[in-house]
């Protein structure tokens, strides 16, 4: 998490004497800004802020009907308005700034607005300690998705940033069948086959997924996969047990896919 960000945590909850996100409802931090939150139906954006140096409007779009991702946009907004109301006087969030977190292209203003909503709804604290003594597998995010009441998404992006989680994890973006980002944990030491805007590898689930229309639930979420799915083998190196897990997002025809060695 960047200096920044890390520090406008701080300061909003010292402000309101909290070390958790749910010892006071989110909305009420927001208002007490001087925030008004309003819905309505938004077209081209998911939400978007409008401000002043002291106060502000917030609108989320009408038909979003996950509460995970309601409240990873108003912490969002929340984070621009901490950081960057002396900057500019208003935001648009898309599934661009909210979603490739990683992407080189993304102004560099989402990336701390998306640091700050991390931190903020899953403080790193908490957060490891929820990761403490799991064996890593699907189960571990949907439950730090339910403890921080976020989207599976935010928790594996927060998960694989350095020394957050508990297991080295390989992300990658992929949207209309093209790969488009990767991050991966600062232990992952594997060397991907990543190429920008190529369809995923051949015998990876999210090939599957967009060619075959193939889809996995529940206890089948987590694939067994080769290791020559995702990386690069040395000629003498003998095949390994990984396995891939993947989120994809139907509207947007977007993927994350986690992946990780036995």
């Amino acid at each position: 998490m960047s200096g920044k960000s890390d520090a406008a945590v701080i300061k909003v909850y010292d402000e309101c004497g909290i070390t958790d996100p749910f010892q006071l409802p989110l909305e009420t931090i927001i208002t007490s800004k001087n925030i008004i939150i309003k819905e309505e139906k938004i077209e081209g954006a998911e939400g978007r802020i409008v401000m002043t140096k002291n106060s502000g409007i917030i609108t989320l779009n009408s038909d979003i009907d996950l509460p995970g991702k309601k409240r990873f946009i108003l912490a969002h907004e929340l984070g621009h308005f901490e950081m960057h109301r002396n900057l500019s006087t208003g935001f648009n969030e898309t599934d661009q700034s909210l979603n490739h977190w990683y992407h080189k292209k993304l102004n560099p203003l989402e990336v701390e607005a998306n640091e700050f909503a991390a931190e903020f709804l899953m403080p790193t604290e908490l957060f490891q300690n929820e990761c403490k003594g799991k064996i890593f597998n699907h189960k571990v995010i949907a439950h730090l998705a339910n403890r921080f009441q976020v989207s599976k998404t935010a928790a594996i992006l927060k998960f694989v940033k350095k020394d957050n989680g508990n297991h080295p994890i390989f992300v990658v973006c992929c949207q209309d069948n093209k790969m488009k980002w990767f991050k991966k944990s600062d232990d992952f030491y594997h060397y991907s086959l990543f190429e920008s805007n190529l369809p995923p590898p051949p015998g990876s689930v999210s090939h599957e997924v967009f060619e075959k229309g193939i889809a996995y639930y529940g206890e089948e979420s987590t694939q067994p996969i080769w290791k020559s799915d995702w990386f690069v083998m040395k000629d003498d190196e003998p095949e390994s047990a990984f396995f891939e897990y993947c989120l994809f997002v139907k509207s947007f025809n977007y993927m994350i896919s986690v992946i990780w060695e036995r």
